[in-house]
């Protein structure tokens, strides 16, 4: 593990006990009034949770999640026996960027919810090789994760929201090359890994403000790869009953290996911009 992989889990790691500890701290202030958490907010990018305004309100409530990501990629990569190192900067992925879409919705009903998770981007490039006049090649790489979980709220403190989570997360992960020789059909080969993982975590919300309110999430878990794990955290301002916009930042980590020598030991981290939008009539701003 590189150092700057394990300072990065390691601050990661600061945050959540920080997070832990200052909720345990919310619990014995008095209720922010008209706080952050007496409507559904959506906690985080990719598993975002609602907070009810009441657990025993028997109705149910939506809440969906519009965000844009942007990581940077570093880890091995490899198949068929053969492996580099992968060092991508967010701004390399937005030069090859070619099509994305993120986001998230949830149905909740009392302390039960449904959130579904979703990140799909395609990348490609356009290169002509100077070795062999005339020709072009094409790579583009698809990536797409799946994340739908069933969540309760377990502590539904006035100061604080604390869910358990759990969940599969689909994974697809496919690379295809295109060559085009001067005046010939062009010639494509590629291929792709899919697997599930099994994952498990908790998901906290608490307010800062009347309309500001912190939100972090965690996972981990594996099945088809050996390792699968993420944690995000953002702050979520509400600027009007419906919408919040909110900034974040978000890392993943999977190590995948399959029998065909296939390669993927990666993590993926970098800020997070988020559009929340709650369905259905909601309480004034105050």
């Amino acid at each position: 593990m590189s150092y700057w992989r394990a300072s990065e889990r390691l601050v990661l790691g600061l945050v959540l006990v920080m997070v832990f500890s200052a909720t345990s701290r919310a619990q014995e202030q008095q209720p922010v009034e008209n706080a952050q958490l007496q409507t559904p907010v959506s906690h985080a990018v990719a598993t975002s949770s609602t907070i009810p305004a009441s657990p025993t309100q028997d109705k149910w409530q939506f809440v969906s999640l519009s965000y844009l990501w942007f990581p940077g990629i570093h880890g091995t990569v490899g198949a068929r026996g053969y492996s580099s190192y992968a060092d991508v900067t967010p701004s390399d992925l937005l030069s090859h960027f070619n099509f994305g879409i993120m986001g998230s919705f949830e149905a909740q009903y009392n302390r039960w919810a449904i959130p579904f998770d979703f990140v799909y981007a395609k990348l490609d490039d356009n290169k002509t090789l100077t070795n062999f006049p005339g020709y072009s090649a094409n790579p583009s790489v698809k990536e797409a994760i799946l994340t739908p979980k069933v969540t309760y709220l377990f502590v539904d403190g006035k100061m604080v929201k604390i869910r358990g989570t759990l969940g599969p997360r689909y994974w697809h992960v496919g690379a295809n090359l295109k060559l085009t020789p001067p005046g010939e059909p062009s010639i494509s080969a590629g291929s792709s890994v899919n697997w599930v993982d099994i994952v498990a975590g908790a998901s906290i919300v608490a307010p800062l403000s009347p309309k500001i309110a912190f939100m972090m999430t965690g996972d981990a878990g594996g099945g088809g790869a050996n390792v699968d794990y993420q944690v995000a955290g953002m702050l979520n301002y509400q600027i009007k009953p419906k919408w919040g916009i909110g900034f974040g930042y978000r890392y993943d980590d999977v190590n995948y290996r399959n029998s065909n020598q296939a390669v993927l030991d990666v993590h993926q981290s970098g800020v997070a911009l988020t559009l929340l939008y709650k369905y259905g009539k909601q309480a004034p701003a105050q």
